[in-house]
């Protein structure tokens, strides 16, 4: 991001950024469903507890829209400055994944992050995202734990910039991302040491005879 850095188009995407990642999307959809999200399930405004609480359909609305809000910032810094605004375009993909987590309407609280950097992963290193969402399904499917594969796809990013030398800049966002997301699944971590961890049932829905996770 260094010339232009400070021009006000790059601040304009900027700060777009953070406010398109702050959108609080489980919440809105608890909310048209008359239910207030954080205090059902895990609490958490991410897809997995709103899928847990809400059913399927809602979960995979959420986790679409939180994906493209990632995958936008980013794509809306390129959109600005050219294809060569590696910087900026990650700068934007930072503060989406910033807003997300740290939401200004959820006074800087918010969920753990995955699917928002998924979503920038795919705009700025779409064979790396790729292949983590692959670590993903299977992480799950051997699991059948949510958190295992979010954790997973965690471990397989910075691995995956490495054998693709992405571009430095994307590295600092991924490896932040990848910092964050892991301490925000710390309380997850303990639950599957301890063998508390809920797990999804055969037909697909999480357990119901565990019903605190931290997803």
């Amino acid at each position: 991001m260094m010339n232009g850095a400070f021009s006000a188009p790059a601040v304009f995407a900027l700060v777009v950024s953070y406010f398109l990642g702050a959108i609080p999307f489980g919440l809105l959809a608890g909310k048209l469903c008359g239910v207030d999200i954080r205090a059902a399930g895990s609490g958490n405004i991410g897809a997995t507890n709103v899928y847990r609480t809400l059913g399927a359909k809602a979960g995979a609305a959420v986790f679409a829209l939180d994906v493209l809000k990632g995958f936008a910032a980013p794509y809306l810094a390129f959109q600005i400055a050219g294809a060569q605004a590696h910087g900026l375009a990650a700068a934007c993909a930072a503060l989406a994944i910033v807003g997300h987590t740290f939401s200004l309407w959820l006074r800087f609280r918010g969920g753990k992050g995955v699917a928002t950097g998924f979503g920038a992963m795919l705009c700025l290193v779409p064979q790396v995202a790729l292949g983590c969402l692959l670590g993903w399904v299977l992480a799950v499917a051997l699991s059948r734990m949510i958190s295992v594969g979010s954790i997973t796809a965690c471990v397989l990013a910075p691995i995956g910039l490495y054998l693709t030398a992405a571009e430095t800049p994307y590295a600092w966002v991924v490896n932040a991302l990848v910092i964050v997301a892991v301490w925000k699944h710390w309380s997850n971590v303990k639950r599957i040491l301890s063998g508390t961890e809920p797990k999804l049932g055969r037909g697909g829905a999480i357990s119901k005879s565990r019903t605190v996770s931290g997803q």
